[in-house]
């Protein structure tokens, strides 16, 4: 079955496209001819880690099309049936639109009242309840987060020295920064944790690159001397997460962050979670409790870490739960 998957190509920058591409490619080697086309930008054409990206001259050969990043004019212009991925947390899908940036909310509920979507697809079981007083909850469904076990994982350089930022102990901060969470209350639970833990320094990846209050708060941290690297979004992760002694994140959910660095081995602390991604749970504000978590992943096996990814985040798992829901609209189970 050939299946076409709507994604902005965005290499490494965008969790939304890399979660796309781990999935294509896990569908891919279950033998089927999935394919991602860029609804934005159609002269973005080739391959991206073994993932076809074609134009849009590929959708007369498809069956279906799952939409990740929304649907071009060429594809509006199809009769193919539509499958719809939302990859956001309902209330920060809210959030956006009730601050007039993107119209997520509209576009659902318009999709929810078009027959060409066939189905709606979260990968967060929690967040079913949310989305069943948007759409339909017949169409509704949840399959597995994937993560590239291949790419991420504990084998390869461990060696990486935050660009001479380097601590004692290592702490990775690379959650995005969104409207309805951030990672402010666990910047200070690691302030804390530093008092502590002389040297310890944290690192910041996808950090704001603007804002006085940010300004303040990061000239803050470095004057008591516990800032690391800070960067914008970057390649080569896996590398951070290697050399790390420990990732935090403010979710409860199964983001990249929590994903990437298990699968790399890298205890992860982060809100109480319906699943057991790790031992180390807590509720960010508590920034004391959270501080004291921090120091108790430091003894965390690291092997641990890894098979939990296994567990949790098996890409070939998602490849299976969406081609079933891809065969349902297909031959019209669904």
């Amino acid at each position: 079955m050939k299946i076409a998957h709507t994604a902005v190509v965005t290499p490494h920058r965008a969790g939304l496209y890399e979660t796309t591409r781990d999935l294509v490619a896990a569908e891919r080697a279950l033998g089927l001819d999935a394919r991602i086309i860029d609804p934005v930008n159609s002269g973005r054409q080739g391959e991206d880690r073994g993932v076809p990206i074609m134009g849009p001259g590929w959708l007369n050969e498809c069956r279906i099309i799952v939409s990740h990043s929304g649907l071009s004019k060429a594809m509006l212009a199809t009769d193919l049936p539509v499958i719809h991925v939302m990859h956001g947390r309902p209330h920060s899908s809210f959030l956006l639109e009730q601050a007039g940036k993107i119209p997520v909310y509209s576009y659902l509920a318009g999709a929810a009242d078009n027959p060409r979507f066939a189905a709606f697809v979260t990968y967060w079981r929690e967040f079913l309840p949310y989305f069943r007083l948007l759409l339909p909850v017949d169409k509704l469904h949840a399959i597995t987060p994937p993560v590239d076990l291949e790419r991420w994982t504990p084998d390869g350089p461990g060696g990486y020295g935050f660009h001479g930022h380097k601590g004692a102990v290592n702490v990775v901060c690379a959650e995005v920064w969104r409207d309805d969470k951030d990672p402010f209350h666990i910047i200070h639970a690691f302030a804390l944790f530093a008092e502590k833990h002389p040297g310890a320094k944290l690192h910041i990846y996808a950090a704001p690159q603007r804002g006085n209050a940010w300004a303040v708060l990061r000239s803050r941290l470095k004057a008591l001397g516990i800032l690391g690297e800070v960067c914008d979004f970057v390649s080569g992760l896996e590398n951070v997460y290697r050399a790390a002694d420990v990732a935090i994140t403010s979710q409860s959910m199964a983001t990249r962050s929590v994903r990437e660095p298990l699968a790399c081995g890298c205890p992860v602390v982060m809100a109480p979670a319906q699943a057991p991604y790790t031992p180390y749970t807590v509720n960010p504000e508590h920034v004391e409790a959270y501080a004291f978590q921090i120091a108790q992943a430091l003894e965390a096996d690291r092997a641990n870490c890894r098979r939990r990814a296994e567990t949790y985040f098996d890409p070939q798992q998602s490849a299976h739960e969406m081609v079933k829901i891809v065969q349902g609209v297909v031959d019209g189970s669904f």
